[in-house]
C-alpha cells in the first residue's frame, strides 16, 4: 500500500495493518483481511467494468458501484425526449389492435378463404398499418437525433438495453453518473431492484391474465 499524506499529497510504502487514513494501490484480500470484513460489507466505486469491477466482485465478492460519466447527460436527453417517446408509444398502441385484425383475416384467407367485403377490410387495414408506420418512423428519428449520432444511446439499444447496459447491471451492484450522487443517501441505505416483470406476467400481451 501507499498511504497518502492529506496535507501535501506525498505518498510513502506502508506496511502492517492498516490503520484509519488515506491509501492509493495494495491487495484487496489484504484491504479485506484487515478491516475484519466480510467482502459483501465493501463498496467499490469504480468507472471501469472489465479492469476492477468485475475482477473484484468475481474474486474478492465486494459490492460495487459503477460510475457511468455520461448517465447524468443521458438522463437529461431522456427528459427532452419524454413527449416524443409518448407519441411513439401511443402509436403502437393504435397499430396494434390493426396488426391483429390483420394477421387474423390473412390467415383465414389461407386456411379458408375470405369473403369479399373481408378482402377489402384487409386492404384497408395494411394502408392504415403503412401510414402508422411512416409517423412511428418520423417520431423515431426525431428521438434519435437528441443522442449521439454514431451509437445512439449509452444504455438502450432501440427498446433493448444496450450491451454496455447488460455488462453494467451483471457487474455492478448500482450505478451513477457520477461519485455524488451517493451524498444524499445514508451508508446504511438497502438498494432494491425493482421486480421485472417477464413477458408472461405482463396484462394482456401473451394471456389475458386474470380474466
Amino acid at each position: 500500500f501507499l498511504k497518502v499524506n492529506p496535507a501535501d499529497g506525498t505518498m510513502t510504502n506502508f506496511e502492517g495493518p492498516l490503520t484509519p487514513g488515506i491509501y492509493q494501490g495494495g491487495c484487496a484480500s489484504i484491504f479485506t483481511k484487515d478491516l475484519h470484513l466480510d467482502g459483501d460489507d465493501i463498496l467499490y466505486i469504480g468507472d471501469h467494468i472489465y479492469g476492477d469491477i468485475l475482477r473484484l466482485k468475481k474474486d474478492c465478492n465486494w459490492r460495487t458501484a459503477m460510475v457511468v460519466e455520461d448517465l447524468e447527460e443521458e438522463v437529461r436527453k431522456y427528459r427532452e425526449v419524454a413527449p416524443i417517446q409518448k407519441q411513439i408509444n401511443t402509436l403502437m398502441e393504435a397499430k396494434e389492435p390493426l396488426e391483429e385484425e390483420y394477421v387474423t383475416l390473412v390467415t383465414e384467407r389461407v386456411e379458408s378463404g375470405v369473403t369479399p367485403e373481408e378482402e377489402t377490410r384487409i386492404h384497408e387495414l395494411q394502408a392504415q398499418i403503412g401510414e402508422l408506420d411512416k409517423l412511428i418512423s418520423e417520431q423515431i428519428r426525431k428521438h434519435q437525433s437528441h443522442f449521439n449520432k454514431y451509437w445512439g444511446e449509452v444504455m438502450r439499444a432501440g427498446n433493448e438495453e444496450s450491451y454496455f447496459a447488460h455488462q453494467t447491471e451483471r457487474f455492478a451492484c448500482i450505478y451513477m453518473g457520477k461519485l455524488g450522487d451517493l451524498t444524499s443517501y445514508s451508508p446504511r441505505t438497502y438498494f432494491r431492484a425493482p421486480r421485472r416483470p417477464m413477458a408472461h406476467e405482463i396484462q394482456g400481451k401473451i394471456w389475458n391474465l386474470g380474466s
